[in-house]
């Protein structure tokens, strides 16, 4: 009786989320799974959405294996946000389209949405793109100051079971090109072909906050000091 408890608590375990919704995987087994994307399936949206959610029913988990994905191997370019100075390059960057940033590995919020409404949809999941801000909680005159600066920001969300999910690819990753501040356009170049040169044979995932996958808005500002509010 007590091996029949014992091997009973551990399939529960495997199958119950750590979240509101039971499906039939984990985070953890998901994120191993996602870790072993093989380099050729990564040549375009469709053969990467085919392998990612291949072994996947709910779309919740189809969702949250894109989400990982993404955040861990698409990097994000701190460059293009600023140069140091000013954020004006913001303003003149044109944005990519999602198979240009799969080849690029490297982009900002709104590649990182774009890219995760696509590769959605292909999936079957219903998914869009939030246009918004996002600053550092506590700070009476922040969201007033981003405003300002015209510093947006861009997130997703996902239906299921006929609710919003709110995924924040972009905050989960922690990849970045290593090129900040005063730099030149050589130096930023030269760090974009380095990102592709590495991904060429072989995809390396690296860490990401599964926090800003299904967040809350509410439950943010107490957990992450931030604040995400849409237009």
């Amino acid at each position: 009786m007590r091996i029949f408890l014992f091997i009973l608590s551990i399939l529960f375990s495997i199958c119950w989320q750590d979240n509101a919704y039971a499906t039939r995987y984990t985070a953890r087994s998901i994120k191993s799974y996602v870790e072993k994307t093989p380099r050729k399936a990564e040549d375009n949206i469709a053969s990467l959405v085919k392998y990612l959610v291949k072994p996947l029913d709910q779309d919740y988990d189809k969702a949250r294996a894109i989400a990982f994905w993404i955040a861990g191997h698409i990097k994000y370019d701190e460059y293009l946000y600023s140069n140091g100075k000013t954020s004006k390059l913001i303003n003149t960057y044109q944005g990519q389209e999602p198979r240009e940033l799969l080849k690029s590995r490297v982009g900002i919020c709104g590649d990182f949405a774009k890219l995760f409404e696509e590769m959605c949809q292909k999936a079957g999941v219903r998914a869009k793109v939030v246009h918004g801000y996002a600053y550092p909680g506590k700070r009476e005159r922040s969201l007033n100051k981003v405003r300002k600066m015209g510093v947006g920001h861009a997130w997703n969300y996902f239906i299921y079971k006929n609710k919003k999910i709110y995924v924040d690819t972009t905050f989960m990753a922690k990849g970045r090109t290593g090129v900040s501040g005063r730099v030149t356009d050589w130096s930023h170049n030269r760090a974009l072909k380095e990102v592709k040169r590495d991904n060429r044979y072989k995809s390396k995932m690296t860490e990401f906050d599964d926090y800003y996958f299904d967040f809350d808005y509410k439950k943010e500002m107490h957990d992450k000091h931030y604040v995400h509010q849409e237009r």
